[in-house]
């Protein structure tokens, strides 16, 4: 039988090991590896802990490694190549990581499932704008989203509205981007033009709530809305002139508790969106919430 060793004998290796003997069966595991001195020759949780020279004299039994070690992984991997293991084959990274959001929530995993293929934006930054329209419903004010492309996430957003009667406003100019400053930014004019005013109407055509606004922000907002308030905007619209207009407008109108959600303010391929950001809040002493999805956000005061 080839050998099951978990390499890390720390608390990543240790949870790893619990986790194993949830499983049914559980892998019969052999023993920890560890490249402390002082974990070697110990035993935790009945299992000893040996240095990795101790490997070679397992290579013949093709053993199965697990490894458990977090950040330390590419340093392991080096280790564990020197020793003649191959990647994938003999070894794997096996830190246990969180769990996506759609293994928490099925309601969101039916819902990314349902808009995937009318959106660009990853599965990471919908559970963030889907926990925010949640959020939203107990914020008084409007849904805004600039940005629309072919309506996946303004879909997401009416789903997860519900029976709220709170509005969805959608502005786009529902044919590709518009002009951009060639020193800013990376996106052209015409960029995400496989979309029409059409399409995304007949997607959204079930909700009563939604309001499209096709034309070029900011020259479509009502002139009714000097004094509307939001609870939540998603600003997609990747270029410099565009992001800040709607930083302009948006954010003086947030209710309070209200939030802008800015979709790709860490992508290097929108460096306009981050220097709009930036240049708002800094002269309002704000400070942007950024997140490793690449979103940022900025709340009310």
């Amino acid at each position: 039988m080839n050998p099951y060793i978990i390499y890390g004998a720390g608390c990543q290796g240790l949870a790893l090991l619990r986790l194993l003997k949830k499983d049914s069966p559980p892998p019969e595991v052999h023993c920890f590896i560890d490249g402390h001195p002082g974990k070697q020759g110990r035993t935790f949780e009945g299992l000893p802990v040996y240095p990795p020279d101790y490997l070679i004299s397992l290579r013949e039994r093709d053993p199965t490694i697990a490894v458990a070690v977090g950040g330390h992984y590419s340093t392991v991997r080096r280790r564990l190549e020197q020793l003649g293991f191959i990647q994938e084959r003999h070894f794997f990274d096996a830190t246990p990581r969180p769990m996506s959001y759609g293994d928490l929530d099925q309601d969101f995993a039916v819902l990314r499932d349902k808009v995937r293929r009318h959106t660009l934006v990853s599965e990471d930054r919908l559970a963030l704008l889907y926990q925010l329209t949640l959020q939203a419903n107990n914020v008084s004010g409007d849904l805004v989203e600039i940005g629309v492309y072919r309506g996946g996430t303004a879909l997401l957003m009416a789903e997860s509205l519900g029976a709220s009667n709170q509005q969805l406003h959608l502005f786009d100019t529902f044919c590709g981007m518009p002009a951009s400053d060639p020193d800013i930014d990376l996106h052209c004019s015409g960029d995400f033009a496989d979309t029409s005013l059409e399409a995304v109407s007949a997607l959204l055509g079930d909700f009563t709530n939604i309001h499209l606004y096709p034309g070029l922000f900011p020259e479509t907002l009502p002139r009714d809305w000097t004094n509307k308030r939001f609870a939540l905007v998603h600003v997609d619209v990747d270029i410099y002139a565009s992001a800040l207009d709607c930083c302009r407008f948006f954010y003086p109108r947030l209710s309070p508790g209200g939030v802008m959600v800015f979709d790709d303010y860490g992508f290097p391929s929108c460096p306009g969106v981050r220097q709009a950001v930036d240049e708002f809040c800094q002269h309002r002493d704000l400070q942007p919430l950024y997140l490793p999805s690449g979103q940022a956000l900025i709340h009310s005061r």
